[in-house]
């Protein structure tokens, strides 16, 4: 339905084969993508369509085709400027002084050319056609109104396929891919995530903040406050402790009683490499995902691979995601845990027609053939749009599925570059309790994670002493709320044109 958006994701996420995609939050990317090329296609046919009876006309009946053109032009070129009109001169009766600034003004005069060249050219038009007379006019308007038909065709067949969308979400009908949404689908899941230089978290939405600490790891002390002693070996292996958060983490979802249960929770394992240095793990990017691959990772740790414990929750139907990337290493004898909080807005309000009562039915068909007509004005841009769609197909053709492999032999950067679901969401919090409800998703998450490593530490005689003073600080001070429908985590703000009060 948003043709801007819809070439956006072909053309950045679909044809950019030379890319790994963003993993997914909270939805499914194939689905989108295919809905994408069949509402292109729809589109790229209907203006086809258009340009054929034009070309037919001017073979036929070329005056009539000339003046049927220059309308249609005049109709696209002006509509954009008579929506302006009463918000620009809606308030010329203040001021002399206001209404010589807007007569004088450099756009407005553009403008009053613009309408001096359309009624020229449909003048010239009109003069042509005169000579073949009724008959000439007729025809142009047969000329003009013939797009009118394949408009309200387009639309039926846009409501069409919405309706039909809403009953494969009723019904949760799979859909049939291609080779290239079937690359795109395996991408989408896969625990190693490529991203470029300053996206590590690339889908998971708007960065609201990261706190870390480093504690070193001393045995238990007695009363007396002895020195403090490093272990000699170190007192558990990294998985361990990871997979004691996964236990606790994840049964917070899992709870029997729902009052207590945090639901749309999920918990699984990601290990993030940076596009540049993709190539030492070209194997395990180009094979299916191996639940041994996290092991490995935690048992031999790189520079350029990281692994973070992802939970997610969704809310609000899906609307609403928050992700917390947990990471936690015993390098140089020290416990290092890194905590990140990352909220995903919902989509625009316009994204949601198929949720919205009346926008799929029977009515909103014949509704549908109606707003088709009102875009007769676009029309004439028929022929531009075919240009760029032709460039959009060719980038969508004649390559591998899958061409990170081929890039990844040159050293080139393979990093996912856009999400569409971060593409699609609003820009800033239009809802007071989703805006809380991040923060709250996060803190219980971060009390969970606090509480499992202190009791963890504990159990294998690590004096907790430093770990319970910063884990304190944390819950005490790691989100601010002030005021304004605002939450802050580490003094970051979630949405524009939002500010920390300190």
């Amino acid at each position: 339905m948003d043709a801007q958006y819809r070439t956006a994701v072909i053309q950045q996420v679909y044809n950019a084969r030379k890319r790994r995609v963003a993993p997914s939050y909270g939805y499914d990317l194939v689905p989108v993508l295919a809905h994408a090329w069949r509402a292109w296609w729809l589109s790229t046919v209907t203006d086809a369509l258009i340009l054929a009876i034009f070309c037919t006309a001017y073979v036929v009946r070329p005056a009539a085709a000339f003046f049927a053109t220059a309308v249609l032009v005049d109709l696209a070129l002006l509509a954009p400027l008579a929506a302006r009109l009463p918000g620009r001169y809606g308030a010329r009766d203040a001021a002399e002084d206001d209404r010589t600034e807007i007569a004088e003004s450099p756009s407005n005069f553009r403008e009053r050319a613009l309408v001096v060249a359309a009624l020229v050219t449909v003048v010239a038009g009109g003069l042509l056609v005169s000579d073949d007379g009724s008959r000439g006019f007729t025809a142009a308007a047969l000329i003009a109104a013939s797009p009118c038909v394949v408009l309200a065709a387009a639309g039926i067949l846009r409501q069409l396929a919405l309706n039909r969308l809403r009953a494969q979400l009723e019904a949760e009908q799979p859909m049939r891919t291609s080779r290239r949404l079937s690359v795109i689908d395996g991408q989408q899941r896969h625990p190693m995530v490529v991203y470029r230089a300053n996206m590590p978290f690339i889908g998971s939405g708007r960065h609201l903040g990261t706190w870390s600490f480093a504690q070193r790891l001393v045995e238990t002390k007695g009363i007396g406050g002895e020195k403090d002693v490093e272990f000699a070996k170190k007192p558990f292996p990294t998985w361990d402790l990871v997979e004691e958060l996964r236990r606790a983490i994840t049964a917070l979802g899992t709870e029997d009683d729902p009052e207590t249960r945090l639901p749309g929770l999920m918990v699984n394992d990601s290990l993030f490499v940076e596009g540049r240095y993709a190539q030492s793990y070209a194997s395990e990017l180009t094979a299916a995902p191996d639940a041994a691959l996290v092991r490995r990772m935690l048992d031999s740790p790189t520079e350029t691979a990281r692994h973070y414990l992802t939970c997610r929750v969704e809310s609000w139907g899906g609307d609403l995601v928050t992700t917390i990337f947990v990471h936690v290493s015993l390098q140089g004898r020290t416990l290092y845990i890194e905590f990140t909080t990352c909220g995903l807005a919902p989509t625009r309000l316009e994204y949601q027609a198929v949720d919205v009562v009346g926008r799929t039915g029977r009515m909103a068909v014949v509704r549908a053939a109606f707003t088709g007509v009102l875009h007769l004005p676009s029309a004439a841009l028929a022929p531009l749009r075919l240009l760029g769609a032709v460039t959009l197909l060719l980038g969508s053709v004649g390559a591998a599925p899958d061409a990170t492999a081929s890039s990844l032999k040159r050293g080139n950067n393979i990093g996912a570059e856009r999400s569409a679901r971060e593409m699609a969401s609003i820009e800033a919090d239009e809802s007071y309790f989703q805006t809380f409800d991040v923060a709250k998703h996060a803190k219980v998450i971060e009390r969970r994670l606090l509480a499992t490593v202190g009791e963890f530490l504990k159990e294998h005689g690590v004096d907790t002493t430093e770990f319970m003073q910063r884990a304190t600080a944390i819950l005490n001070n790691g989100i601010i709320n002030s005021g304004s429908g605002n939450v802050e985590v580490g003094d970051t703000a979630m949405g524009e044109n939002t500010s920390v009060s300190k």
